[in-house]
């Protein structure tokens, strides 16, 4: 105690001395963070949502993405898609009629045409391996396939309109052995032919 009887003044505390954190400054703190949050949600919710929306997008421009979702596709199949395609395979074969020269036709040379898929193929069906059928679509596709295996073999096929020429070959293997000698041949399709069933 000082003289006089009295005690020391209360020390007032320095105003650049921050008070000592309690746990009442620590819910005060919460409870300012809290409001802050309850004021402000709807624009952190926007700020993140266009975050998220731009950072896609970003990506799927550049992973080339955006083309394929939203660029030119092929054209599909029945149409004009289905040109260079396998006939099985796209179900075109399902509706096709056919047309088979009468003579000479050593290999069993066919037309196929399907209506539905507006397209025409060629097709062997006693060949040898390494005989080749062709087709040519006047002022159109050309397509052809090569006998590898059995006896028969198919081209993709060729597109075409509801008017058409197309002009159909069965092409002899040059090698030797054959079995059967013949040269080539070749015979001429339109929308018009007797086609059959």
């Amino acid at each position: 105690m000082s003289a006089g009887g009295q005690g020391e003044p209360p020390s007032t505390p320095s105003p650049d001395v921050p008070p000592e954190p309690g746990p009442g400054a620590l819910r005060r703190r919460i409870a300012a963070v809290l409001a802050w949050l309850g004021a402000h949600s709807s624009h952190v919710l926007v700020v993140g949502l266009a975050s998220t929306v731009v950072g896609g997008v970003t990506t799927v421009v550049a992973t080339g993405m955006w083309e394929k979702w939203f660029g030119d596709h092929p054209p599909a199949c029945p149409g004009p898609g289905c040109d260079g395609k396998n006939p099985q395979k796209e179900g075109c074969s399902a509706d096709a009629v056919s047309w088979q020269p009468v003579s000479p036709n050593p290999v069993g040379l066919h037309a196929r045409y399907s209506k539905y898929c507006s397209a025409v193929w060629a097709r062997i069906v006693t060949g040898e391996r390494g005989d080749v059928v062709t087709l040519q679509v006047r002022n159109g596709s050309a397509q052809s396939a090569l006998v590898e295996y059995g006896t028969d073999q198919f081209t993709p096929m060729a597109s075409v309109g509801s008017s058409f020429n197309v002009k159909i070959c069965a092409v002899p293997k040059t090698t030797t052995p054959r079995a059967g000698q013949w040269t080539k041949y070749c015979a001429e399709v339109t929308e018009k032919t007797h086609w059959k069933d």
